[in-house]
């Protein structure tokens, strides 16, 4: 998660473009690649007038008018108490004294009518003054309008209809007025919410910039619009705030979240595996970093290179390897992942979330069985394919133009073509790093030019011929119940190499006599069986996969070295069944572990019995098969290895068919005939079947029993 979020935090490329606004640009800027940008000024114009548009809220002030009708009340009870006030017994005091108090809202001759009036006056005016200010609030009045000025200047006219006297109505015109207030308060925060409401609401103005349009000329200044385009094109470089920060974070976080969850979920054999949860790591970094590195280029004017493309070619070569070192399921889900990155570092461009996607799926597809290196053609053929595939319907989608379109064709095929030495070259790197033995690595050891095959071809020629027959027949087993064809080959290629070491000592390579006639019967077990340590041995030295190992070690299991066992039993007269006997003639084991294990195991007993066959038919490869089958369920070889009785079965038939036709029985040739024909004479039944048209081998056969008899007749010895 950290080196996640520093990659995609980290820039590794300065700004192309450093013109501020309202800069003046030293040259002319010409956009590489046709794009969408968001235009942010007008898209802010639009923005505001919406929000514009959006009446102010206002709440209702419920204590307005209680508020308004204290202050009259308030006004003139001053007014009685500086009146009654016996402290002050000057008029011209009380004036003072009433002036100091609301006196910059009357006029003096006011203050002196209000304190020279009775108290039924002052009584009556101060209802007035409440009706007044009652039928003044009983509208709304807005507190960020001109309402409160209309409301007082309406007091005017309203005042002299109350009162006759002109005193008295500016009296009642100046305290209501300084009592009347708002009604209606305006609610800044909700109105504010709705405004951003309608602001977002707004979909942001699209521009779109051609592929070769200037993005600016030169002496130009530099505006927002500007901005905006070089950002689209990738000449900016974002600024990462600590919002954006911390959603990159959250990205990785889920990134990782993701792969963790699927692999502890519904992979646990590969998240018990530290190794394969480092390589799984190592993959996703490497793809999103050459999706960063590449996204950082992406916009720079060279020719119009479309640097994204070469991003899509990383991002489908890891999710090929991922599907070939790792696991198919977490390679499409990396893909996924990737594709996902890839939209957003590209420009946020849907183009290449879609390429990158389709590009990964058929190329997982197109590895996951390679069998041969021409397959690696096809797997380029393939993604070849989907890429311009892709290409010209997303053309068609967004509107490219023809020109452009032909550009990025060109560019996706490269990434193709490139795609797949890069994933050849990561696995020939990480396979033999991390100990995976792929069907790339198969490949290589199943050639006929590997150090160990041509040795033991040489060494020991026989060994070699039973081992490319046994592959044979566990490469027909394993395909009839779904196991691994080709390891199940490649695997029997290696099996008895172990048998280098003396080749002399095995049957298959005995050109005289048999170095085991002059042996005791323990010795010859104990050579027999050492093949598979000195197996183990040169499989060390030569670097075999731990899986090609394994093989090696559990072809035999544990089983019984039979020959010498009975031969024991017959020299020394023991009871036949002695346990302690008969461990000292088995292998040393294990037995087999895997399906592809035991169908190799099998192979080898069937192929070396069937050699003893003297006229094998269908029937008796069928019967030697059965019983070498049986005799290996009813010995325990096969219960450590997942085969079950169904499959076993599917075995067998797969290996009778292939020896039924490996074996198939030949006409004997007659012996010559004592009178044999001159040779003139066969020389012209050779002519004769050859104008009549029979066959050509025919003829050639009887040309040459011609020469045989020519020779025999003038040297019967010979």
């Amino acid at each position: 998660m950290l080196v996640l979020s520093a990659l995609l935090s980290l820039q590794f490329l300065p700004d192309k473009v450093s013109l501020r606004i309202g800069d003046r640009s030293p040259s002319e800027i010409r956009a590489a690649r046709s794009v969408a940008f968001v235009d942010t000024g007008a898209t802010q114009q639009l923005r505001e007038v919406a929000a514009r548009r959006v009446a102010r809220v206002y709440s209702r002030d419920a204590s307005a008018l209680a508020q308004a009708i204290q202050s009259v009340g308030d006004a003139f009870a001053r007014a009685l108490r500086v009146r009654d006030d016996d402290a002050l017994p000057a008029a011209r005091a009380k004036r003072e004294r009433l002036e100091m108090e609301i006196g910059w809202l009357l006029t003096p001759e006011q203050i002196r009518y209000l304190l020279g009036c009775s108290p039924q006056t002052v009584d009556r005016l101060e209802r007035q003054g409440i009706r007044l200010v009652g039928d003044a609030m009983a509208r709304e009045i807005r507190s960020d309008t001109d309402d409160l000025v209309h409301a007082r200047a309406d007091l005017r006219p309203a005042a002299r209809r109350l009162a006759a006297e002109p005193v008295e109505a500016g009296l009642l015109e100046t305290l209501a007025g300084r009592s009347v207030r708002a009604n209606l308060l305006l609610d800044r925060g909700r109105t504010e919410r709705l405004r951003e409401q309608a602001r977002v609401a707004v979909r942001p103005v699209l521009g779109q910039v051609r592929a070769g349009e200037p993005v600016i000329r030169r002496d130009e200044v530099f505006t927002q619009q500007h901005l905006d385009k070089c950002k689209a094109l990738g000449l900016v470089n974002p600024q990462l705030g600590p919002a954006t920060v911390l959603a990159i974070v959250g990205l990785s976080v889920v990134l990782v979240a993701t792969v963790w969850l699927f692999l502890r979920g519904y992979r646990p054999d590969i998240y018990a595996q530290p190794s394969r949860l480092a390589l799984a790591a190592l993959l996703l970094v490497c793809g999103v970093s050459g999706l960063k590195l590449f996204g950082a280029l992406l916009g720079l004017p060279l020719s119009n290179v479309q640097f994204g493309y070469l991003g899509l070619m990383i991002a489908t070569a890891v999710a090929m390897l991922a599907a070939v070192l790792v696991d198919r399921s977490l390679a499409i889900l990396i893909a996924a992942l990737l594709a996902v990155l890839a939209g957003l570092i590209m420009g946020h461009e849907v183009r290449f979330c879609v390429l990158t996607l389709m590009s990964s799926l058929v190329g997982i597809h197109s590895v996951t069985r390679i069998r041969e290196r021409s397959h690696l053609l096809r797997a380029s053929l393939n993604i070849t394919a989907a890429n311009v595939t892709m290409v010209w319907v997303l053309a068609g989608l967004l509107g490219d133009s023809a020109r452009e379109t032909l550009t990025v064709t060109v560019w996706a095929v490269l990434s193709a073509l490139l795609a797949v030495p890069i994933f050849w070259l990561g696995v020939a790197v990480l396979e033999k790093a991390f100990g995976i033995l792929t069907h790339v690595w198969l490949l290589e050891l199943s050639t006929s030019e590997h150090p160990l095959l041509r040795e033991l071809c040489v060494t020991a020629p026989g060994t070699y011929a039973h081992s490319i027959m046994v592959g044979n027949l566990a490469e027909a087993g394993a395909e009839a119940i779904g196991a691994d064809t080709l390891f199940c080959r490649v695997a029997s290629y290696y099996h008895d190499i172990g048998k280098m070491r003396r080749p002399h000592c095995f049957v298959e390579n005995q050109r005289a006599e048999n170095i085991h006639d002059r042996l005791n019967p323990s010795l010859s077990a104990l050579i027999i069986s050492s093949h598979v340590r000195e197996g183990m041995e040169l499989a060390d030295e030569h670097r075999l996969p731990a899986q090609i190992k394994a093989i090696i070690a559990e072809h035999h299991g544990t089983s019984l070295i039979r020959y010498f066992y009975h031969q024991a039993l017959a020299e020394h007269g023991g009871p036949s069944g002695d346990p302690i006997l008969e461990q000292h003639f088995r292998y040393d084991g294990p037995r087999p572990q895997s399906r592809e294990s035991g169908i190799i195991m099998l192979a080898d007993c069937v192929e070396a019995a069937a050699r003893c066959l003297v006229k094998p038919s269908a029937g008796r490869v069928q019967t030697l098969i059965g019983s070498i089958f049986g005799e290996k369920l009813a010995d325990g070889q096969l219960d450590e290895c997942d085969l079950t009785y169904k499959e076993i079965r599917k075995v067998r038939a797969a290996f009778v068919r292939v020896l039924t036709a490996m074996m198939h029985g030949r006409v004997d040739y007659p012996e010559p005939i004592a009178d044999a024909p001159r040779p003139g004479a066969m020389r012209g039944i050779a002519r004769g079947l050859e104008h009549a048209g029979g066959h050509s081998e025919l003829a050639a056969a009887s040309r040459e029993h011609a020469a045989l008899a020519a020779v025999r007749s003038s040297d019967p010895e010979r």
